[in-house]
C-alpha cells in the first residue's frame, strides 16, 4: 500500500509536523524564525536526509516581480560551490504561493550570538573565521555577486560530529548581481543593517561593487576582536550619518592587537573604496601573518579549539565534514 501523503491547504503557508512538501520533504518541528521567515526541520522521504526548509515571508502575497527575483537569485546561489556558503538544494512555492528554500541543516550558532554570550574572540579564531568568510566572498565576487549584508549574524559557525567547526556565510537575500542591470534595479530597494552599510551603499544602493563587502568584513572583524560595536550609543540615523560622511568613531582603535592587524581593519573601513583592499583574496593574504598557522600552530588544530561555553549537540548537519583544513 502506498503511503498517504498529506495535501497542504492552498491558503496556508504554515506547516505542521507530518506535512509533506513537494512530495519529498516530510515536515518536522519548527526550528525557529529568521527575520520574517520560518525555518523547519524536514526529512527527504526517500533518502532519509535531513534538511532545513525555510518559508520566506509566510502569509504574504508574492508578486510576479518578487518571484522572478527569488528564482533568479536561487539559481545564482546554486552556482556557488564553496564549503563556506550554505548550500541551496531546492526552491519552489507552497500551494499558498509562499516561497521556500531547502538548505543544509546545520548545528551551531551564528557569530552574533557567540559574541553576545562570550565576548571578544581570541585573535587567531577571529582571523580564521574572517578568512573563511572571505573565501566565500571571493567565489561570490568572481561570479559578480555582492552579498551586501555581511555581518556576524550571517556568519554561522557549524559544528560537526567530528568536533570540527566551519563558518558558513548565509542569507544572500540582499545580494546584488553586477552583471544584471535588471536585478540591480530590483534588489536596490532592499535595506540591510545600517551598521554594516558602506558609505557608497548608503549614497546609492546600486552603485556598489565587491569593496562594499570589504567594508562590512572590516567592521565584523573589529567586533570579533573587541566584542563590541564601534557605534555603541548611537541610533540608526546617527550611524548612517557618520558612515555616509566618512566619520569613523574614535572607538575604532584596536590597542590589544598587533598594529598591522589594526591597520588592516581601518583600511577595510576607508570611506573611499579605492583605498580598501581590492578583493577578498587580498584580505585573506593580509590576514595570514596574524593567523595561528603563521604563528606555528598547525591549521588542523583549529578544528578542535573549544568554545568557551560548551553546548550540547542538537541537530547534526546534513553536509559532510569539511576536508583538507578549514579554508
Amino acid at each position: 500500500m502506498q503511503p498517504v501523503i498529506p495535501v497542504l491547504p492552498r491558503n496556508s503557508s504554515t506547516l505542521v509536523p507530518g506535512d509533506v512538501v513537494a512530495g519529498h520533504y516530510r515536515v518536522g518541528p519548527l526550528l525557529g524564525k529568521r527575520g520574517t521567515s520560518l525555518v523547519y526541520r524536514v526529512e527527504h522521504i526517500v533518502l532519509g536526509t535531513p534538511y532545513a526548509l525555510e518559508v520566506l515571508h509566510p502569509g504574504s502575497t508574492p508578486s510576479q516581480l518578487s518571484w522572478r527575483r527569488f528564482a533568479r537569485e536561487v539559481r545564482a546561489l546554486s552556482a556557488l560551490h564553496n564549503k563556506h556558503v550554505v548550500r541551496v538544494h531546492d526552491a519552489d512555492t507552497l500551494p499558498s504561493g509562499a516561497r521556500y528554500l531547502v538548505t543544509d541543516l546545520l548545528d551551531g550558532t551564528d557569530l552574533r550570538s557567540l559574541l553576545d554570550r562570550e565576548g571578544a574572540l581570541p585573535q587567531e579564531l577571529a582571523v580564521e573565521y574572517i578568512c573563511q568568510v572571505c573565501s566565500a566572498l571571493s567565489d561570490a565576487h568572481r561570479l559578480g555577486i555582492v552579498h551586501r549584508d555581511v555581518k556576524p549574524e550571517n556568519m554561522f559557525l557549524a559544528r560537526y560530529r567530528s568536533g570540527a567547526t566551519l563558518i558558513k556565510l548565509r542569507d544572500f537575500g540582499m545580494a546584488l548581481f553586477l552583471s544584471d542591470t535588471e536585478m540591480a534595479t530590483i534588489l536596490g530597494c532592499g535595506v540591510a543593517s545600517p551598521n554594516y552599510l558602506s558609505p557608497e551603499q548608503l549614497r546609492n544602493p546600486n552603485a556598489v561593487d565587491e569593496r562594499s563587502d570589504i567594508w562590512a568584513v572590516g567592521l565584523s572583524l573589529f567586533e570579533l576582536l573587541t566584542g563590541r560595536s564601534p557605534f555603541v550609543g548611537l541610533n540608526a540615523a546617527q550611524i548612517v550619518r557618520k558612515i555616509s560622511q566618512g566619520e569613523l568613531p574614535g572607538a575604532l582603535e584596536l590597542d590589544s592587537v598587533p598594529p598591522g592587524l589594526s591597520a588592516l581593519v581601518r583600511r577595510c573601513l576607508e570611506s573611499d573604496p579605492a583605498l580598501r583592499p581590492a578583493t577578498a583574496e587580498h584580505v585573506i593574504r593580509e590576514l595570514e601573518p596574524f593567523s595561528a598557522r603563521h604563528a606555528g600552530a598547525p591549521r588542523a588544530k583549529l578544528r578542535s579549539l573549544p568554545l568557551r561555553t560548551p553546548r550540547p549537540p542538537s541537530v547534526v548537519p546534513s553536509a559532510p565534514d569539511p576536508q583538507n583544513g578549514l579554508v
